[in-house]
């Protein structure tokens, strides 16, 4: 094995090793000194200031919706138009009417007591149950059954039907 001092063969390499040995040993208590604060307290004694503290305000980051493409894009997605379209917002007091598709499909049962199926769910007369519809659950209420039809109460907007049985059942 080599001893490490035998890689420094060349005269320059010696030199400048032994300058950086020089600094590091020069440097070394003059950093030691400026980085203690009690010996540098020591040394300079009390100091009166008139100086106050200022807190500096916090500053929060401000976010604008660029209106056209000149004005920035979605960094996620830099070529999507979304940014630039503008969804027009209508304000109405008036409630939201859903479109509600309510079948009868089967009265059954002797004439003192009828059931009445209603989008495949059998209901009893003054009976509340939820139906399945293709705008999602609406919960009714069957208020009369009647020979060939039914009597029925939307409990989301109170609206009442009378559906039917389709002709020729």
């Amino acid at each position: 094995m080599k001893h490490p001092f035998l890689l420094f063969r060349s005269p320059s390499l010696k030199k400048s090793f032994s300058v950086a040995a020089l600094w590091i040993a020069i440097a070394a208590p003059a950093a030691q000194s400026e980085t203690n604060p009690a010996t540098a307290a020591a040394s300079v004694g009390p100091v009166a200031t008139n100086a106050t503290v200022v807190e500096m305000p916090s500053v929060q980051s401000v976010f604008v919706m660029p209106t056209k493409p000149d004005e920035g894009k979605d960094p996620f997605f830099p070529r999507s138009m979304r940014p630039y379209g503008s969804v027009p917002v209508i304000k109405t007091n008036q409630p939201v009417v859903v479109q509600v598709d309510l079948q009868l499909k089967a009265i059954s049962g002797p004439p003192e007591h009828h059931l009445a199926m209603v989008n495949n769910r059998t209901f009893d007369s003054g009976e509340e149950g939820d139906v399945t519809t293709a705008a999602g659950r609406v919960r009714i209420r069957c208020v009369e059954i009647r020979a060939d039809s039914v009597l029925i109460q939307i409990l989301s907007s109170g609206e009442q039907r009378v559906l039917r049985l389709r002709s020729g059942l």
